[in-house]
């Protein structure tokens, strides 16, 4: 006897495949890095290279420890650390620090864990107008161990500082690519 299963199996697999296929050419993607000539980077003495506009972005100073970790971590991420010249936008950096113990051991009422947020607010503004491009919050935690030791202490609040300063500036950095990017 004649089964039909096997026909109907064949026609789902290639109606699933010929449904992958025109979801699939609806896509774009491209490199965040990548040159376009219909953007309005193109446009002008400005380099059309996202790459380069971000090379070119400038960080403003920054009062705190904390602040500055954020700060040449986000240099070092859109231009090796170099101060550039010239170029087209800045950001306006706010960090602030929150240290927070967490638990706290029974007999000699110490904390024994603890945890550091980092709190950034960014905006990308137009050097020659002035206008914000775009602006932001963003914030990392990092959790460190206490022990009885002050200065075991101090070192691990200041490295915990430094991983959440950096997550953050990499944070700051994938919205700054992707702004330009859009641009």
């Amino acid at each position: 006897m004649w089964s039909s299963r096997p026909l109907v199996r064949s026609a789902l697999l290639a109606v699933s495949g010929i449904s992958a296929v025109l979801l699939l050419s609806a896509c774009t993607v491209e490199p965040l890095n990548a040159s376009r000539t219909d953007s309005s980077l193109a446009t002008g003495n400005v380099s059309t290279s996202t790459r380069d506009v971000l090379a070119s972005i400038t960080v403003n100073d920054v009062k705190t420890r904390t602040g500055q970790q954020v700060r040449n971590a986000l240099l070092f991420a859109l231009n090796g650390g170099r101060e550039p010249a010239g170029g087209q936008y800045r950001v306006n950096l706010t960090v602030t620090t929150v240290n927070q113990k967490l638990a706290v051991e029974q007999n000699t009422n110490e904390p024994t864990a603890a945890q550091v947020r980092v709190f950034a607010g960014y905006a990308l503004v137009d050097k020659e107008s002035g206008a914000t491009v775009s602006s932001g919050k963003r914030n990392a935690l990092a959790s460190y161990d206490r022990t009885p030791q002050s200065f075991a202490n101090e070192r691990a609040e200041r490295d915990a500082e430094n991983r959440a300063a950096k997550q953050v500036a990499e944070q700051i950095y994938l919205s700054l690519a992707s702004t330009v990017a859009g641009l």
